[in-house]
């Protein structure tokens, strides 16, 4: 039995900190996408595929639209979604944003939406830690689509 066709897509990162010292505005940022499914299908990007993004966590300028396509692909019953990002130093290691991963098991066709801060609404304000895509330094949001 075939599998269920999906598509991720990367609609934007937010950078809360930028993990350089005051007097630097800016850091420099790479990201990895990594995601699978049990049926072995895997699909790692890196982005920017060269060179680094310059990226502020000043409210006005850490947002960062992508609409980058991340998985194309036929998933079994579950899918994992994994991104990872890291300030470049020149000087010293680099440092390594928040892991954000998130597996999704069943139907397919029940993961078919948008994931970002805020989506996990609940009758109860649940905490900021309680929300997968809002992480300590930096928030996802991505779709999963039908292909």
């Amino acid at each position: 039995m075939a599998g269920k066709r999906l598509k991720v897509l990367l609609r934007w990162i937010q950078i809360l900190d930028k993990l350089e010292p005051f007097y630097k505005e800016k850091g420099e940022f790479r990201f990895t996408a990594r995601v699978s499914s049990d049926n072995g299908a895997l699909q790692e990007t890196r982005f920017p595929e060269e060179g680094h993004y310059e990226i502020s966590d000043h409210p006005a300028w850490n947002k960062l639209t992508m609409n980058l396509e991340i998985f194309d692909g036929e998933v079994g019953d579950n899918l994992v979604v994994e991104l990872n990002g890291e300030e470049i130093d020149v000087l010293s290691a680099n440092d390594q944003l928040d892991v954000y991963r998130r597996e999704f098991t069943g139907d397919p066709a029940s993961w078919v939406g948008w994931y970002g801060p805020g989506d996990e609404a609940s009758a109860d304000p649940a905490p900021p830690s309680a929300d997968p895509e809002n992480l300590v330094n930096w928030r996802v949001c991505y779709e999963i689509l039908d292909a």
